[in-house]
């Protein structure tokens, strides 16, 4: 098992990798998110928990927020140094030796990285653990469910929207695993290939992770448009909650 999840390890570091230069031009920062950002974010210590490239630090530093970020990939962090976001190569497991933060911010189905729901547990437990009092939770992944219910008798789940413009061409496809875990291929530019194994975590297990740890005031959105969140529908998961 050690060696399968440090095998996994590799394939998500070089698929990062291999993204690196393009990330910009695949998950730009889009207004709808700005604005997101905007309305919901309390207070002015703000932790960006795999903050990759920087784009959100960075619009959150420019709007005067003191943002702390941290990534464990070294070349997102080189790519937002170059933007002059200072980025600390930390897990997200190890966020319990960080300060106490008024809005803790997970995006971009960053949670799905961990290994095991144990370890996605953990993370929220800390989470909680670093808010200051009133303090928010904002956390962002894919709704897997949506995909798992369209599964095909190839175990094929679907695609995600096909990126593409004059800078980049980006494919995303899901498939389910023998362990229920989802396996996600992306084909860059027609020729870079990548695998990964994502954690199946759902609405479900993280609705009861929180209110477990005590996270209150739970709001669940299906997309940074604040979309009504749908199990069955929505491509995407958005939770806000306070402690």
């Amino acid at each position: 098992l050690m060696d399968k999840i440090k095998l996994n390890q590799v394939n998500i570091k070089k698929f990062y990798d291999e993204i690196c230069n393009k990330y910009d031009y695949i998950f730009p920062l889009n207004e709808i998110q700005k604005k997101f950002m905007d309305n919901e974010i309390k207070g002015n210590r703000i932790l960006d928990v795999g903050s990759s490239t920087g784009n959100l630090s960075k619009y959150l530093i420019e709007n005067g927020i003191n943002v702390t970020s941290i990534d464990i990939n070294e070349k997102l962090i080189f790519k937002a140094a170059q933007k002059g976001v200072e980025v600390k190569k930390l897990n997200m497991l190890e966020i319990d030796t960080l300060n106490k933060f008024d809005t803790i911010i997970n995006i971009g189905n960053t949670l799905p990285h961990l290994n095991n729901k144990k370890e996605i547990y953990t993370f929220l437990e800390k989470a909680y653990d670093r808010l200051e009092e009133n303090g928010k939770l904002i956390i962002q992944i894919i709704n897997f469910n949506k995909f798992i219910i369209n599964r095909d008798k190839n175990n094929y789940l679907g695609s995600l929207p096909l990126i593409e413009n004059e800078n980049v061409k980006f494919e995303r496809n899901y498939y389910l695993d023998k362990n229920n875990n989802i396996i996600f291929k992306t084909i860059l530019d027609d020729k870079i290939k990548n695998e990964e194994i994502l954690l199946n975590i759902n609405f479900e297990d993280l609705k009861n992770y929180l209110e477990k740890i005590g996270i209150k005031r739970l709001k669940y959105y299906g997309g940074f448009d604040k979309s009504f969140f749908d199990f069955e529908n929505s491509v995407y998961l958005i939770i806000t909650g306070e402690k």
